[in-house]
């Protein structure tokens, strides 16, 4: 986009860095699920074993066993559905910036976005 000191110019570069830092997190999200000693976070972790028997035990076990299974339900949907969206919809808006010089005159028109 030309800079003629009226609009600001698109920044490749920063773009970049942006569209990384979305990955970066899209990979450490997804990779945080799963600890390197075999453990995972999921609806199988436990804080206490399945067989305790003492009431405040058999509580904490399931409540973090349900925490954990939400944790895992959200950071898949983060993952896997959400980034990778929000990933598709920047390089959308970046072919955008590298075919128009004026982002106020621009429409959806070819964008493959309603």
């Amino acid at each position: 986009m030309a800079d003629d000191g009226k609009r600001v110019a698109f920044d490749r570069d920063q773009y970049k860095k942006v569209q990384k830092l979305v990955t970066d997190v899209e990979t450490s999200s997804a990779d945080a699920l799963y600890g390197t000693d075999g453990y995972g976070i999921d609806s199988d972790l436990r804080a206490q074993p399945t067989e305790a028997r003492w009431e405040v035990a058999v509580k904490v076990g399931n409540d973090v066993a349900a925490l954990a299974g939400q944790v895992r339900t959200f950071t898949d949907t983060f993952t896997d559905k959400t980034l990778p969206d929000f990933n598709d919809q920047m390089e959308t808006a970046e072919k955008l910036f590298d075919e128009t010089d004026d982002l106020s005159k621009a429409d959806a028109q070819g964008t493959g976005k309603p």
